[in-house]
Formats: C-alpha cells, structure tokens, sequence
C-alpha cells in the first residue's frame, strides 16, 4: 500500500503514530514470547535427548534378556506364550496448555497390562523380567512420544511468532514510518507556505499602511 493513498491530516499523522508505538509494543511482547519458546525448545530438546538415551538402554537391555528367555524356553514355547497377551495397550491421552501452546500428554492406562498373562505356567524368570522391563520401557516410549509432539507445536509456534515479527519490521513498520514521514512532510511544506503567505501580506500590509500615512 503506497503511504499517498493517506490523506495528509494532522489527524491522520496522529494516528498513524499511535499505530507506530502499538506495533512496536506489539513487536517487543512476539520478541519476549519467542525468547520464552526458545527456551522451553532447550528444555524439552535436552530432556527429549536425555530420555532417547534411557530408552535405548532400557530396550536394549529388554531385547538381551528376552533373548536368554528364549533360549531357555525355546521358540515355540515362547510363541504359544505370547498367543495368550493381549496385542494392544491402552493409553489416555490429554492437553496441557504452556505458554499458549497446546502440548499433548499421552500415559499408559495400566490397568491394560494383563497382570498375570502366563498364569500358573512355570515359565523362566528371563520372560517375566523383560515382560516387566518392558513395560516400564512404554511409558518412557509415551513420554518420548509427548515430548517430540510439544517439539512440534514450539517449533510451528515459533515459526509463527517469527513470522509475525519478520512482517512488522519488513511490512508494517516501513508503511506506518513512510506514511508518517509523507504526511508531516505536506503538513511542514503547507506550513511553510502558510507562514510565507502570512509574511507577504504582512509586508503588503505595512506598505500600505505606509502609503496611506
């Protein structure tokens, strides 16, 4: 928008400054909550990579005594076992708000863990462990789940904050500036005229006056 569409009024440059000081207002409050996202985005990145590696230790350590499990046992034994537990897990899922943001929150329902799926079968300690191991290894797995999702939403809402400062500083800030500066421009080449009109018929005035004395 070319700042000549304004009409050059006093009433006019008023307003554009008021719009000048409340878009810069505006400016400083994205800038402090970009500053507040970024640091939630470090919080969460370092917890996110400081779980990555309990997980990975956790399943790690899973898959070795499941292993010994199966061969103590055999793999036959271990399939007829498995045909006995449920496929599927529940979880509950919900939303917290941070900073504006929604972040998800997912947790394992417990009560979908089949307490005692093997009954009374004798079966080696290996199998019971990792089963239990590897139910603890879930929730870290939700949590990790959680925490790159809230990544996400920082992330796309940062993004969006950034963009809303990009467009003040390269958009609307210059057009309020240059339409301001337009307008006191005419108004000081009007008040030049006006205080130049004044003069000459002031001097005409005087000139008569003294022709006429």
């Amino acid at each position: 928008m070319s700042s000549r569409k304004i009409l050059p009024t006093k009433i006019n440059l008023i307003n554009l400054r008021r719009q000048i000081r409340l878009t810069r207002t505006i400016k400083r409050l994205l800038e402090n909550k970009r500053e507040v996202l970024l640091l939630y985005l470090r919080q969460y990145a370092d917890e996110y990579e400081k779980t990555y590696g309990e997980v990975s230790k956790v399943l790690s350590d899973v898959y070795s005594t499941y292993l010994k499990g199966v061969s103590a046992e055999g793999i036959a034994t271990i399939e007829q076992f498995a045909s006995s537990v449920p496929s599927s897990l529940e979880v509950k899922s919900n939303t917290k708000l941070l900073f504006g943001v929604r972040i998800p929150i997912v947790e394992l329902n417990e009560e979908s863990i089949q307490k005692q799926p093997f009954g009374d079968v004798e079966i080696s300690p290996y199998i019971l462990k990792s089963r239990e191991e590897i139910a603890e290894a879930f929730k870290k797995i939700l949590l990790l789940v959680e925490m790159e999702s809230a990544i996400r939403s920082l992330t796309l809402e940062l993004r969006k904050t950034q963009r809303l400062i990009n467009a003040i500083d390269t958009s609307i800030l210059p057009y309020y500036n240059s339409s301001a500066k337009y307008i006191k421009s005419v108004l000081d080449d009007r008040t030049r005229e006006e205080f130049s009109r004044l003069k000459m018929i002031r001097r005409v005035l005087q000139r008569r006056r003294m022709e006429s004395g």
